[in-house]
């Protein structure tokens, strides 16, 4: 009773129907992300009784920690069926799901789930905050001559992407083919997508739904600031008097009399493998991190920089998720200090620590 499965294609129906039960996805999406994207490899489940009561799944895809390129997981639908919930299913189920991830060779898992609390206990922290450019009434606006629907060739918003995804950490790195099924992806619920051209060149491109009473821009990137402004005026000329909403970046700036600002986290991530990811980012400088994970125990222990073991007596210790922020670049050994999450034992090493984790712009895109 209770024991975590992976799953085979037998419980693919079973897996779309607790979907269907937990999230506000519109069919067309949930059967095209059944018939696309289900992993039964990288699907797992809790039954009771026959029936698949808690389940969850993750995507292979690599993800850019500090500009290295890791091999990671991105999570999504994990759901317990509603009567069988706060009894302990999920957290048994994340765990073991993290240990087998781990055990097929992946470094890092994010995800962007609802309540980002609700995987703390994991070790599976924020990394990520986004800007969501929002108005209650868009007014008119002249349409912006660079502005071009695309309805096909999307591969030609690749390079904007690819260029785009080299300035954050947390990000997923795509290849070509998985940013066309990502697209579909989008395209599957109706969604529209413009491109900012100059000179026969995507500057920029935002996808998003227009729905009854408002428009909602899941993804906008550019390759420059002031691209990101045009972008959304070219939203607005779908949906005069409509509400809007537009998810873009920490960093980004643009300036709209008519809109207003909030900035939100979310986006979370875990590491699988630190000693990996340590040795990806660093290299071996003779210092002492002490680590604590109660859920991967090959991630407790004393590391150099470089992710090898070491008999020394730490110079800092924190969790595995404040170590997961500050490999991300989310948190500065600083901020976390501040915040109470790293034991300093010796100020003059703490320093020389801090100075190879930099800040980074952090961001994760993507959701599926």
């Amino acid at each position: 009773m209770n024991m975590v499965k992976i799953a085979t294609k037998k419980e693919q129906k079973d897996f779309y129907n607790l979907w269907r039960i937990c999230f506000e996805d519109s069919e067309a999406f949930s059967k095209w992300l059944f018939e696309k994207r289900f992993l039964p490899d990288f699907s797992t489940y809790i039954e009771q009784y026959g029936k698949v009561v808690c389940c969850m799944q993750a995507y292979p895809l690599h993800i850019s920690v500090c500009g290295k390129i890791v091999k990671g997981a991105m999570l999504c639908g994990v759901c317990t069926e509603p009567s069988h919930r706060k009894k302990g299913l999920m957290s048994r189920l994340f765990k073991q799901t993290m240990k087998m991830l781990r055990e097929k060779g992946f470094v890092v898992a994010v995800h962007t789930p609802a309540k980002l609390n609700s995987y703390f206990s994991f070790g599976h922290m924020p990394v990520n905050r986004c800007k969501y450019i929002k108005t209650e009434m868009i007014p008119i606006l002249e349409r912006k001559k660079n502005i071009f629907e695309i309805k096909k060739d999307f591969s030609l918003l690749y390079h904007c992407y690819h260029l785009f995804s080299q300035k954050y950490s947390g990000i997923v790195s795509r290849t070509m083919a998985d940013f066309l099924l990502k697209i579909e992806d989008y395209r599957a619920d109706g969604a529209k997508v413009i491109a900012y051209i100059v000179n026969e060149e995507v500057q920029g491109y935002a996808v998003f739904y227009v729905a009854e009473d408002s428009i909602q821009c899941a993804e906008a990137v550019a390759q420059e600031q002031q691209y990101y402004q045009e972008l959304i005026e070219g939203i607005c000329c779908y949906g005069q008097g409509l509400k809007l909403s537009v998810k873009l970046p920490e960093d980004v700036c643009v300036s709209l009399p008519f809109t207003e600002e909030e900035i939100v986290e979310k986006g979370v991530a875990g590491v699988l493998q630190l000693s990996e990811l340590m040795s990806l980012i660093g290299e071996k400088k003779g210092y002492a991190i002490a680590v604590e994970d109660n859920v991967i125990l090959e991630n407790n222990g004393v590391f150099d920089l470089d992710g090898t073991k070491t008999e020394k007596p730490p110079d800092i210790k924190l969790n595995a998720g404040s170590m997961t922020q500050l490999l991300f670049g989310y948190h500065s050994l600083e901020e976390l200090e501040q915040r109470g999450l790293v034991t300093i034992y010796h100020k003059e090493k703490g320093k020389k620590i801090a100075e190879y984790y930099k800040k980074q712009n952090c961001y994760i895109i993507d959701e599926y």
